[in-house]
């Protein structure tokens, strides 16, 4: 099992969801399109993300993400308290909060 650490979590001007990675990542993270699942690795933002839904459920965005990377790619995330959050508003962190623990 591989474990990255979480540098911040965002939602971008076009609603998506990223989950930057402190060590910018690996090659093999670009396959994780593969699950199919709307998660996919952005190479420039060494970034997770997850494209704009119907619904601004970020939250639960967030714990599809963490699925998919468990699941597909053999991937746990720690979300170390220094996380940087950009455009979250207080109610989505703590949702997501409670998720990561």
């Amino acid at each position: 099992m591989i474990v990255e650490t979480v540098s911040n979590i965002e939602i971008s001007n076009g609603g998506e969801l990223l989950l930057r990675l402190a060590s910018s990542g690996r090659p093999a993270y670009q396959y994780v399109y593969r699950a199919a699942a709307g998660v996919y690795w952005d190479q420039e933002q060494y970034a997770f993300k997850l494209a704009a839904r119907a619904d601004d459920d970020y939250a639960k965005w967030f714990a599809h993400i963490l699925n998919i990377l468990e699941g597909e790619m053999g991937l746990q995330r720690r979300l170390p308290d220094e996380v940087t959050w950009i455009n979250i508003p207080d109610k989505v962190k703590f949702e997501i909060l409670d998720i990561a623990d």
